[in-house]
């Protein structure tokens, strides 16, 4: 392999590491997923610090936090004009730099038909908004079939959102994907080097496997669900909100051990399925001469409480939202390794931009994973609220006015809320500045639009005459051509 590698990036909706067994699961089975940890780095700590689809996959495609992309919200996307002030997604730096480039499944832009870079689409998007036009439902109509809201579906009702799938099985979106992908995947030239992104629908809700497919997880050797504490409680009545609206339609007003017990096996019997379909992708690679020369990257865009803390879904930032799995598999490097320095989805676009041999992007806040890293504050932001993350500890403040203080290194599960004990007024007002520091930074960068740089130019300039227009949006970031992003102010 060249300097110029192929890149496979799998980014499944909503899975959270430790329904792996690379990541400690005992109760199921994900050999394929495991085999890319056994050969490659797998990153113990890694995180989405906004935890919602929308804001992780901007964040992701751009390097950027929340705080700068001022997506933080499954309602807002990246303003249209970003590529006039330099700046781009990952795919429009591949492409340009002569990569092809293909999205297959659910990449939840909007538009949602939009490229953001990418030669080619291939679309299955998100399983709840079932009237999207996509690849995969026209797939669905011409085997006579449609898209299902989960209330049309088996058990949906009674189970809490554990349904189950009627379709036959490769019909299910999934396996839908990953044939596709298998498909493109064979039928690349091998002309130029491919970043190929695939964004598996699942394991987010509905949690809808194939009945046969339980069969393969014994229920009693999940683990149980943790236990809710008392600033858990007003996050708790916005998600009993959230999931009786018309997505969803799921009243989590009660949720008992047994609801989410089966909430779990059902996810964790999609969670092997959605091995299987590594496998079918890892397989075409072998049959298409390609594995030697591609690199593969495996997360997710965040987790899933599954029951933690009395919550569904994601949004917050407790460990079971934040944390999700990360692994590079290089063939070039094909040794088992494990990264305990906190890592973010951020640093993917650095890290793409290092593996196809681009020099760094004068807009990435993250750094690669390819490079020596430390240890440094991680911020969140969501519309929920903010949250600054070390090694060690986490400090969480909701709209709701709900905060806390958790010591992560003697308290993983976050059943402690140290927030008003004095033996932490330090740690805490550490974690303040750093939050305040990390949001104005990302405010700034944020409204770089705004910037006039010639407002401070200290020679004879344009902007001293009358009449001076101000160029708008200003070039705030690095030109495609590598020139000076504010030069031509």
């Amino acid at each position: 392999m060249g300097q110029r590698p192929n890149i496979l990036f799998l980014l499944p909706d909503q899975l959270r590491p430790d329904f792996l067994g690379c990541y400690g699961a005992d109760f199921l089975w994900t050999p394929a997923i495991d085999g890319l940890a056994a050969r490659g780095t797998r990153f113990e700590t890694a995180l989405s610090p906004s935890p919602i689809c929308v804001p992780a996959r901007a964040s992701l495609l751009t390097g950027q936090s929340a705080a700068s992309t001022g997506v933080i919200d499954n309602h807002s996307w990246l303003r249209p004009d970003r590529r006039k002030m330099g700046a781009r997604t990952i795919p429009e730096f591949l492409t340009d730099a002569g990569y092809r480039t293909c999205a297959v499944g659910k990449m939840h832009f909007y538009p949602w038909d939009i490229s953001e870079g990418f030669d080619e689409r291939i679309i299955a998007e998100d399983k709840r908004h079932i009237h999207i036009e996509d690849d995969y439902a026209a797939f669905l109509e011409a085997a006579g079939h449609r898209k299902l809201h989960g209330r049309d579906q088996r058990l949906y009702d009674e189970q809490k959102g554990a349904s189950l799938s009627d379709l036959r099985d490769r019909a299910n979106v999934d396996r839908w994907v990953a044939d596709q992908t298998a498909e493109w995947i064979e039928g690349h030239s091998g002309e130029q080097p491919f970043f190929l992104m695939v964004g598996f629908p699942g394991p987010h809700c509905p949690y809808d496997p194939p009945e046969d497919a339980l069969s393969a997880i014994d229920p009693t050797k999940l683990p149980e669900a943790l236990p809710p504490a008392p600033e858990d409680a007003s996050l708790r009545e916005a998600m009993t909100r959230s999931y009786r609206n018309w997505w969803a339609e799921v009243d989590y007003e009660t949720l008992s051990a047994d609801e989410i017990r089966k909430i779990r096996h059902h996810y964790a019997a999609l969670v092997e399925r959605l091995d299987q379909d590594v496998a079918t992708i890892l397989a075409a690679l072998e049959r298409a001469g390609s594995a030697k020369e591609t690199v593969v990257v495996f997360a997710s865009d965040h987790g899933d409480y599954l029951g933690d803390h009395g919550l569904i879904g994601k949004t917050y930032f407790h460990e079971a939202s934040l944390r999700v799995p990360l692994i590079v598999a290089d063939p070039r490097k094909p040794v088992a390794a494990v990264d305990p320095t906190p890592a973010t989805l951020i640093d993917l676009l650095p890290t793409f931009l290092e593996l196809a041999g681009l020099p760094p992007a004068a807009q990435a806040e993250g750094r690669s994973l390819l490079s020596e890293r430390v240890d440094e504050p991680v911020i969140g932001v969501t519309t929920h609220g903010v949250m600054v993350r070390t090694a060690t500890h986490k400090l969480v403040r909701h709209r709701s006015g709900a905060e806390a203080l958790y010591d992560l290194a003697s308290d993983p599960f976050e059943a402690h809320n140290l927030i008003d004990d004095p033996a932490h007024t330090a740690i805490r007002r550490t974690l303040e500045i750093a939050l305040v520091d990390r949001l104005l930074a990302g405010m700034k960068a944020g409204h770089m639009d705004k910037h006039v740089t010639a407002a401070s130019a200290p020679e004879p300039h344009a902007f001293h005459k009358r009449g001076w227009q101000r160029p708008y949006p200003p070039r705030v970031w690095a030109d495609p051509d590598g020139a000076a992003s504010e030069a031509a102010e």
